[in-house]
């Protein structure tokens, strides 16, 4: 199986589970790991046949507005919205954020078929 990968994409967002929390926007980074055959533009370098990077990244972006309350939650959304949007035979998403001081990051990570 394929995976063609999308790295430490950076949104801004407000997210958290206190009101106070969610005040400000906040720094995310998305991984994004969707997995598939990508052999058809592989062996053609047709881009049609394939996943428009900056058609993905600008609808995750747009997904992102919404307020949330956990990354898990920005997680799973993001999932659904790729799986019925390209289909792929699955998607792994990882949402990492710095929560708390002295806390480097929490990552949550899902992955769908």
């Amino acid at each position: 199986m394929d995976t063609l990968t999308i790295t430490d994409l950076e949104l801004w967002t407000r997210i958290g589970v206190p009101d106070e929390e969610r005040k400000a926007e906040q720094r995310i980074l998305v991984t994004i790991e969707l997995q598939g055959d990508l052999s058809p533009v592989g062996k053609s370098d047709d881009v049609s046949k394939g996943i428009d990077y900056e058609m993905l990244t600008n609808e995750v972006r747009a997904l992102a507005k919404t307020e949330r309350k956990t990354i898990e939650r920005l997680a799973e959304d993001i999932a659904a919205m790729i799986i019925a949007l390209y289909n792929p035979e699955s998607v792994k998403v990882s949402v990492w954020k710095e929560p708390l001081p002295g806390v480097r990051g929490v990552k949550a990570t899902i992955t769908r078929p």
